[in-house]
């Protein structure tokens, strides 16, 4: 058993399912420092033009290399198809991070790029996250709200 603990948090707040993001907590529960896996994999240089986050880079080469697997099922107990978020680049592995006792590591993830979600909708998320025998998994129910239309129009620029 490792004495590392992961946990989904889905932020309060949150009404765009494209833009929606859950973060993976990994705390050390342990008497002792240990080493976790790094998930810092390099920044997207400006000649690839990347459409999307510095996290979602982050987070795909972390699914390409097998550190970070994650998994959506809607209310129907259907899993939603992982939407391809191609990095084409390779990463540079930083050394692990050394997490004290009772020190949390955060990671992001903007789950709205990886998978088609709605409004109004419920999903459980599973993500496990980690290197060979140091891989933790965390589970998560999250919500994405219905737009509130009685508050009336809002102004866009």
């Amino acid at each position: 058993m490792t004495p590392l603990a992961a946990q989904i948090e889905v932020p309060a707040g949150q009404t765009d399912p494209a833009a929606f993001r859950v973060i993976l907590r990994l705390t050390n529960r342990a008497e002792h420092t240990i080493a976790v896996l790094n998930p810092d994999m390099g920044k997207p240089t400006p000649a690839m033009r990347w459409p999307w986050s510095s996290e979602s880079y982050g987070v795909s080469l972390l699914i390409s290399f097998h550190y970070l697997s994650m998994s959506v099922t809607d209310e129907a107990g259907q899993m939603l198809p992982q939407q391809a978020v191609q990095s084409m680049a390779t990463p540079v592995r930083l050394p692990d991070l050394d997490l004290a006792p009772g020190v949390f590591l955060e990671l992001p993830i903007p789950i709205g790029d990886f998978y088609e979600l709605g409004r109004g909708r419920t999903y459980d998320v599973m993500i496990e996250y980690g290197d060979w025998d140091r891989k933790v998994a965390a589970r998560a129910v999250m919500t994405i709200p219905q737009p509130d239309y009685r508050a009336g129009p809002t102004a866009t620029t």
